[in-house]
């Protein structure tokens, strides 16, 4: 018989996260950014705080391989952009549906958001909870997400999710919420 504990999705998450520390190079986010000096003589200066954001939605169904489509916006220095999300990861078994909204750092140009960002996660999902995500494209840019989900999901996966633009924003990203799930970009 199964017993369930508070502790067990924390113990299952710390067993996956160590098991798949191979893998952390491809995820060494880092809370300072140094900007590029403009001068040999000039040093290079911490970057202030991000406000560029970014907020979606997402649905992954994993039976093995594991596929995640979605939604969401893009706030890139003042203006709002539509974006969609593609992709999948693997291992997982279930259903489930995210909500995400954090900062995204080391943008320098709009067009450098429209890549793969990969990032390894683990998902433990029985009705709903809440977590945090990081994920870093080759050009530099890093999105640090806190999320709520829902479904019945287990997963613990590296993935690889394609964002794109699809263009201007038909609504602010002030109107996106997770928690009142009021999202349609």
């Amino acid at each position: 018989m199964l017993r369930s504990s508070p502790i067990a999705p924390l113990a299952f998450s710390a067993a996956v996260l160590s098991s798949l520390s191979v893998m952390q190079p491809c995820l060494a986010a880092t809370d300072a950014h140094l900007a590029p000096a403009s001068s040999g003589t000039e040093q290079a200066t911490p970057q202030t705080v991000s406000d560029d954001k970014v907020s979606f939605t997402a649905s992954s169904i994993s039976l093995g391989p594991g596929y995640v489509w979605g939604h969401g916006i893009l706030h890139y220095r003042g203006v709002d952009y539509a974006i969609t999300v593609s992709g999948g990861g693997a291992p997982g078994v279930g259903y489930s549906h995210l909500c995400a909204e954090g900062t995204i750092t080391g943008l320098n140009s709009v067009d450098n958001f429209d890549s793969t960002f990969w990032a390894v996660s683990a998902e433990a999902t029985a009705g709903q909870g809440s977590g945090v995500m990081a994920l870093q494209n080759a050009r530099g840019a890093e999105m640090h997400l806190d999320t709520s989900a829902s479904g019945v999901r287990l997963a613990a996966e590296a993935s690889r999710l394609r964002f794109r633009l699809t263009g201007p924003a038909k609504k602010p990203i002030s109107s996106f919420s997770c928690k009142t799930q009021q999202h349609r970009a």
